[in-house]
């Protein structure tokens, strides 16, 4: 079966992917206060703000994953790679915002945190197939 037949077998799962989808958009295009982040974030080798996209972009990827049941490879790639290009075309449009700004590696941080997400849901099937 095909990833868009699962989407419209499971409508709730393709909602929560969009309204997840939709959170991550209003949260990237309003104004972020000054000093609203710690400069540095854990380990220290990187800011706070790329593990912040890291771990939305983790839950979009997984959400994505999610809500086309990804069975193989391929489909799990394609959940990824559907959420990070999400993730680059919000940095787009951050490039136009007066009060936000394109950044290569907040894309990056973006497309790591998809693939995170697709690891995560990868695991978390084998995991409840496991378990019969």
């Amino acid at each position: 079966m095909n990833p868009v037949a699962r989407l419209r077998e499971s409508p709730r799962r393709a909602a929560v992917a969009l309204g997840y989808a939709l959170v991550v958009l209003a949260a990237s295009v309003v104004p972020t206060p000054p000093g609203s982040l710690a400069p540095m974030g854990p380990l220290g080798l990187v800011g706070l703000d790329k593990w912040v996209h890291a771990v939305g972009y983790a839950g979009l990827g997984f959400a994505f994953a999610s809500a086309v049941r990804a069975e193989g490879r391929r489909e799990v790639v394609a959940a990824v790679v559907t959420a990070g290009a999400f993730g680059a075309g919000i940095e787009v449009v951050q490039a136009v915002l007066p009060y936000r700004s394109f950044g290569v590696a907040d894309a990056g941080a973006n497309l790591a945190g998809a693939v995170l997400g697709g690891v995560v849901w990868v695991a978390a099937v084998r995991v409840a197939d496991a378990r019969g």
